[in-house]
C-alpha cells in the first residue's frame, strides 16, 4: 500500500482511505435503505400505525373505563345512601308494626284476662248456687229423717196410730165432699205433705 493519497493516518495503526471499497459499501447502503424503505418499512409502519390505533384505542377505552367506574362509585354511594334511607324506613315501619302488635297482644290478654275473671265469677256463682242447692237438698232430708223419727216415736203407740189414722180418714172423708173449711184443707195439706 503505497499509495499515500489515501492515507488518513500515519504510525502504529496506519489508517488509509479506499474510495472504491467506500463507494461499494456507500452503495450496498444505498440498497439496504431502499429495500428497507421499499419493503420493511411499509409494514412496520402499517404494524406501528396499528400499533398506535390500539394504543389510542385502549387509552380511550380507559377513559372511558374510568368515567364508567366514577359514574359506577357514584351510582354505588347513591344507593348506598337510597339504601340506608330504605333500611330506616323498614325499621321504622317494623317499629310501628311491633308497638302495634303488642298494643294488640296487651288487649287481647286484657280481654282473655277479663274473659276468664267472668268465666271464673260465672263458675264460683254457679258452685255457689249448686252448693246451696245440695245444702238445702241435705236439710231437707236431714229435717224429714228426724220428722219421720219423731213422727214414728209419737206413733209408736197403737192408741197414737189409731188416733191419726181415724184423723186421716176423717180429713180425707171431707176433702171428699168438699165441706171441709179452708183451714182443714190446709192443716191436712200440711200434714200429708
Amino acid at each position: 500500500m503505497s499509495n499515500t493519497s489515501g492515507v488518513l493516518a500515519s504510525g502504529p495503526y496506519h489508517i488509509t482511505f479506499d474510495w472504491p471499497v467506500f463507494f461499494s459499501q456507500l452503495f450496498g447502503f444505498a440498497v439496504i435503505i431502499f429495500i428497507f424503505v421499499r419493503w420493511i418499512w411499509p409494514p412496520l409502519k402499517r404494524v406501528m400505525a396499528k400499533s398506535q390505533d390500539k394504543i389510542a384505542h385502549q387509552l380511550a377505552e380507559s377513559t372511558k373505563a374510568a368515567e364508567r367506574l366514577d359514574e359506577a362509585k357514584k351510582s354505588y354511594d347513591n344507593a348506598l345512601v337510597e339504601a340506608q334511607v330504605e333500611l330506616e324506613r323498614l325499621r321504622s315501619d317494623a317499629r310501628a308494626d311491633a308497638d302495634h302488635i303488642i298494643e294488640q297482644m296487651r288487649e287481647a290478654a286484657t280481654a282473655e284476662v277479663e274473659r276468664v275473671r267472668k268465666q271464673g265469677r260465672d263458675q264460683i256463682a254457679q258452685l255457689h248456687r249448686q252448693m246451696v242447692r245440695d245444702l238445702q237438698a241435705e236439710l231437707v232430708t236431714n229435717m224429714l229423717d228426724r220428722t219421720e223419727e219423731r213422727v214414728r216415736q209419737q206413733l209408736a203407740t197403737l192408741q197414737s196410730k189409731a188416733d191419726s189414722v181415724d184423723k186421716f180418714l176423717e180429713d180425707l172423708e171431707v176433702m171428699a165432699n168438699g165441706q171441709a173449711a179452708p183451714a182443714v184443707k190446709r192443716r191436712a195439706q200440711s200434714r200429708w205433705n
